[in-house]
């Protein structure tokens, strides 16, 4: 008949595996924020070789507009001042734009969502029942799923 183990070689195993859980936990967490630099990356030169040609492109654009105005009469001042005011109601419009997408950033969603898989499934295993607000729920209460 075989032998079983006994209760230090199971509490080793135990720890043993524990730790490889917490090595796996990181590893995702590290892989999800490499992932997420990368593209934060690619998407900012992308996106600031754009706004760097549309601003030379606008920026002569409006000063053709100024001029345009004032051949039709109105004078060189005031027609660069009706592109001045075109330029706020776009900066605003714009802000306003950035305001409201912001609030849709998330953050580490998929390792956030690990973590506390993992730490309910420890804390069933073990008899603990989950801290408060716990079963599914990121910070302050966000669904993570």
């Amino acid at each position: 008949m075989a032998e079983r183990p006994g209760i230090g070689v199971l509490v080793s195993h135990v720890v043993r595996d524990a730790k490889a859980l917490l090595a796996a936990q990181v590893s995702l967490t590290k892989a999800e924020v490499r992932h997420a630099g990368q593209e934060v990356a690619v998407v900012s030169i992308a996106g600031l070789i754009a706004v760097a040609g549309v601003s030379m492109a606008m920026l002569f654009g409006l000063i053709a507009l100024a001029f345009g105005l004032a051949e039709l009469g109105l004078p060189v001042w005031a027609g660069f001042l009706c592109v001045m005011g075109l330029l706020l109601l776009t900066a605003v419009i714009a802000g306003v734009v950035a305001k409201v997408r912001s609030g849709k950033i998330t953050g580490l969603s998929v390792a956030q969502a690990e973590w506390q898989e993992t730490t309910n499934a420890v804390s069933h295993a073990i008899g603990v029942p989950p801290a408060p607000g716990a079963s599914g729920s990121g910070p302050a209460g966000h669904s993570t799923n």
